[in-house]
């Protein structure tokens, strides 16, 4: 006779190494005598991803990318951990070109570490540091751990179980897997592969940065956190009276910066709902708003309060049809970006000296000349405007036709995920299944999980580690 108490060791694949995948492994609910197996990239240094990666010493740009928001604002302990370990940074960071400690002077005046924004490559040696920690306690509950480098490329089903294929040839085998990719990649435009041109900026920065040295002007097709980057990079390897450093965006605008004050604030948002549509709630949202500027708020409070509102309270208790809660996160989107503080600040000073510029425009046609590039950007009117630049670099972010990894294709091929039609992003159920049992998935492209669309999008890392902790809570409750 069977005993239906005897615990049956179960094995699960998690695939990914960035924010996703370290939140599924940090709240994984694997009981001893079970094996989790991590699959990534870099899967040794989880947690890190692209987004967080550490770069080899001798990359000046090993430090340069920073965090969109203040370091209270990414994680609910990553604030404590700058200050626990600012020794640490002051030493990696002091002497670097640009600026950072000098940029961070007001904020040390005043014993606020917790309102820099910290260089990203920290946040990955926190996370790193949070999901060893982690695994060291699921080995001593007794489930076994293991950590793969490589890249998974297939998923199929087996029998009872999965096959995961990866990039060397290995077939791993498991019950049940979690698919935790990153974003999808950059929209390409047509030329964006030529020889003065880069495709994206991760990846490519060594040949933009000897464009960027022989003095080229350099050209960034966005102005979003990506292209706020590809200036610190330019800036960590040219002087600041060298440097010649063009964005362009079809309304020109930048981003607002995202700055903490003390004492720390939230726009608390008074919003009654059920609304009729998301015009209705839209209407409502941008009331609170502006209330909230009248009071003296900024982006960071604004964006930081609707963030923790909607972590509470979803976005289908006020709009409870899913076709007009689908109309809502764009423009969301629209209102609550924000920008590094230090870089946005960089970018309007070195414009005093036309060393930095914006330009409206949204680009038609890039052509490559013997020298460099000829962009051609149609204005608000419809005319074609000619520029020349020396390089360009694609920071267009996703689009509207998201670019996925090929696993994450090979699933919507399938029908495992679904693709929303009016977001374009990535559809899942309750709990971040698929329609094949036992095989989750949860990615920045994310928008719609179960009957709940995603207000903001899931780039940021609290809201991605918060959807992670809860499809494990849920998988922990069927």
């Amino acid at each position: 006779m069977t005993n239906l108490n005897i615990h049956q060791p179960h094995r699960r694949i998690i695939v990914g190494d960035g924010v996703a995948a370290a939140a599924l492994t940090e709240t994984c609910t694997a009981r001893a005598g079970d094996t989790l197996i991590v699959v990534g990239y870099k899967a040794s240094q989880l947690g890190r991803g692209l987004a967080y990666a550490s770069e080899p010493d001798e990359n000046p740009w090993r430090y340069a990318y920073l965090l969109n928001s203040p370091a209270d604002d990414i994680a609910p302990d990553f604030g404590q951990w700058v200050v626990d370990n600012w020794e640490h940074i002051y030493n990696s960071m002091v002497g670097r070109s640009p600026d950072w400690i000098g940029s961070a002077q007001s904020y040390l005046d005043c014993d606020d570490k917790r309102g820099l924004n910290v260089p990203r490559a920290f946040f990955g040696e926190y996370m790193e540091q949070r999901c060893q920690r982690a695994i060291g306690v699921l080995r001593e509950r007794g489930v076994n751990v293991e950590i793969i480098d490589d890249e998974a490329v297939s998923l199929d089903q087996e029998g009872n179980g999965f096959c995961l294929r990866t990039a060397s040839g290995q077939c791993i085998y498991a019950d049940a897997v979690d698919i935790a990719t990153g974003g999808p990649k950059t929209q390409r435009i047509e030329g964006d592969d030529g020889p003065f041109c880069a495709p994206e900026l991760f990846g490519h920065e060594e040949r933009i940065a000897e464009h960027a040295k022989r003095g080229a002007d350099i050209w960034c097709v966005g102005t979003n956190a990506t292209m706020l980057d590809a200036l610190r990079l330019c800036q960590s390897v040219v002087a600041e009276d060298k440097l010649r450093f063009t964005a362009c965006s079809p309304r020109g605008v930048m981003p607002d910066a995202l700055i903490a004050r003390l004492p720390r604030e939230l726009t608390k948002p008074e919003l009654a709902g059920p609304y009729p549509n998301a015009n209705a709630f839209l209407e409502d949202v941008e009331a609170n708003m502006q209330l909230a500027q009248t009071a003296g708020h900024q982006m960071r409070e604004i964006r930081a309060g609707f963030r923790a509102f909607f972590i509470e309270h979803g976005l289908k208790h006020f709009v409870p049809d899913l076709h007009e809660a689908r109309l809502v996160p764009p423009t969301l989107r629209h209102w609550l970006r924000g920008g590094t503080r230090d870089t946005l600040h960089d970018f309007h000073r070195l414009s005093l000296t036309n060393h930095t510029r914006v330009v409206s425009g949204a680009v038609s046609a890039i052509e490559s000349t013997d020298d460099g590039v000829n962009i051609l950007l149609k204005d608000e009117t419809g005319a074609l405007v000619p520029y020349k630049a020396g390089f360009v670099i694609n920071c267009s972010g996703a689009g509207s036709a998201f670019e996925f990894d090929p696993l994450t294709r090979s699933l919507i091929d399938r029908d495992w995920i679904s693709i929303c039609n009016r977001s374009g992003g990535i559809r899942v159920g309750e709990g971040c299944e698929t329609s094949m049992p036992g095989v989750r998935y949860l990615s920045p492209a994310t928008t719609i999980i179960g009957d709940e669309v995603m207000p903001m999008p899931l780039y940021d890392a609290h809201l991605l580690c918060t959807w992670a902790t809860r499809a494990n809570q849920y998988l922990a409750k069927a």
